[in-house]
């Protein structure tokens, strides 16, 4: 029963993975500069929707961090408030990391679930659709292999209606 359960979570991960890699191969294509996650809409998106959301364990492989190795959010600031129209535009900065360089990137996730991808040296992310309330955003560096690094950064905010 845990092993099919595991499977499961691994089948719905990689569904997920191909899905954002066809709209980061299409969207390179294009010759837009933002990054592809810019266009999902996450308030709706169906795939995320059916996903099993019970993030306990699934991101126990997360590797330790290389070379020093680190990001930090500089954006926006732990505690801020928006409104509920607002784009919450995270930026993020790293150390001893090169984004971009051999498919190197970072994952960005509203309260636990993950809203893609930022791939290229862009290093912020605007966040669209977020429900009033508070929202923890984290963020984790990872290298081509989408392996993420155990030590990411995260912040709290609120958004009201």
């Amino acid at each position: 029963m845990l092993l099919t359960k595991k499977v499961s979570r691994l089948m719905a991960l990689l569904v997920l993975l191909m899905g954002i890699i066809t709209v980061a191969c299409t969207a390179s294509g294009s010759g837009e500069s933002e990054p592809a996650m810019e266009d999902m809409d996450h308030s709706h998106d169906a795939a995320m929707e059916e996903m099993d959301h019970d993030h306990g364990d699934e991101h126990s492989d997360r590797i330790p961090n290389p070379n020093g190795a680190a990001v930090h959010i500089i954006a926006p600031a732990d505690g801020a408030t928006f409104s509920a129209s607002d784009e919450v535009l995270v930026e993020v900065s790293v150390e001893n990391f090169e984004l971009g360089v051999d498919g190197s990137h970072w994952h960005v996730y509203v309260d636990g679930s993950s809203w893609g991808m930022v791939t290229g040296g862009n290093t912020d992310q605007p966040l669209r659709g977020l429900e009033p309330g508070m929202h923890e955003i984290s963020v984790y560096i990872a290298g081509g292999d989408h392996i993420e690094f155990q030590d990411g950064d995260s912040i709290m905010i609120t958004v009201s209606e």
